[in-house]
């Protein structure tokens, strides 16, 4: 049953949810939760209560108002939207982290960055530069669950590709191809983030 959600498009997740599929909400709920924690989290900060509540939250008004969804950005990216209207209620009750401002202001360039990375050259030594956890992670937090997933278990957890394809039910090209873009990807969000924030130590 996972595999034919993970092959079936944003609008007709969408659809199956509304027509009320419960295991088309779950995957929604389960494919998208370790992201959007991350999301908040890299933005919020370590009140995990906080970034809970952002999580729960984001998902009930993504569940009330899913009609709207129209498909002119991933689900994930439009949850990522939801998630960021509540982070502005939290930020009202702290003080703004420098972290959090790059991202805000990042949000366009990052869309941008996502849209054209199929086109542009691989520059393979920005990910393995050592830098601050929390810009790598705030890195992380702001790709697809697919370029993430891809990411952690190839430099993370050291699988191989083909370890990787076999897990996720693909062919060896189609996994090496996730990763390239995924590498970009994370190459071109970490170096505008990187210069937004004024560089890093």
């Amino acid at each position: 049953m996972r595999a034919n959600f993970e092959e079936i498009d944003d609008l007709s997740l969408r659809d199956r949810i509304l027509a009320g599929d419960r295991d088309a909400a779950a995957f929604l709920f389960e494919s998208n939760l370790d992201g959007l924690y991350e999301f908040a989290h890299y933005r919020i900060g370590g009140d995990r209560g906080a970034v809970e509540d952002v999580v729960q939250e984001t998902f009930l008004v993504a569940l009330e108002s899913l009609r709207t969804f129209d498909g002119r950005s991933t689900l994930h990216t439009w949850l990522c939207g939801i998630a960021k209207n509540k982070i502005r209620s939290q930020r009202r009750k702290r003080r703004p982290m420098a972290l959090e401002d790059a991202l805000d202001e990042a949000s366009g360039d990052i869309d941008a960055i996502l849209a054209r990375i199929s086109s542009e050259p691989l520059p393979e030594w920005v990910i393995e530069k050592r830098e601050t956890k929390d810009l790598v992670g705030a890195t992380l937090s702001s790709l697809p669950p697919e370029y993430r997933r891809a990411l952690v278990e190839k430099y993370v957890e050291g699988r191989s590709v083909a370890e990787i394809a076999a897990q996720g039910g693909k062919s060896a090209k189609a996994t090496e191809s996730t990763l390239t873009r995924a590498r970009l990807a994370f190459a071109r969000v970490f170096e505008l983030l990187a210069k937004k924030r004024g560089g890093v130590s």
